[in-house]
């Protein structure tokens, strides 16, 4: 028994000493995704402008092009909120392991003590 608590215990030790670096590199990918939003929105933003600009001097095939560009950035926006959205459901759940983790860690630490 309480080898089992002793394994069980590097176990989930050699799990959390992993965990910092994958959520590390989640958290700068969120940003990332978050950062892309930003900017595709302020370009979105930028290409209504130009859009309304064309259509006042009546350049309808100026104005289609932007239409064209701002439908392909939503696309783009759309996508990486997806992506973002994802992550962040994955950070959660890690998170939530950890947690848990911590909890059998000091439950076992309480068993083992114990015995």
């Amino acid at each position: 028994m309480k080898r089992l608590a002793l394994t069980l215990v590097a176990g989930a030790f050699g799990s959390l000493m992993l965990l910092p670096v994958a959520h590390a590199q989640s958290w700068e990918d969120m940003n990332s995704d978050a950062n892309a939003i930003h900017q595709d929105n302020a370009g979105i933003r930028h290409d209504r402008e130009e859009q309304r600009e064309a259509l006042e001097r009546g350049n309808i095939g100026a104005a289609a092009r932007e239409q064209a560009e701002i439908n392909a950035r939503r696309e783009h926006r759309d996508a990486v909120r997806n992506d973002l959205s994802n992550d962040m459901a994955i950070a959660t759940m890690a998170m939530r392991t950890r947690t848990v983790a911590d909890g059998v860690i000091a439950a076992t630490t309480m068993t083992t003590t114990k015995s």
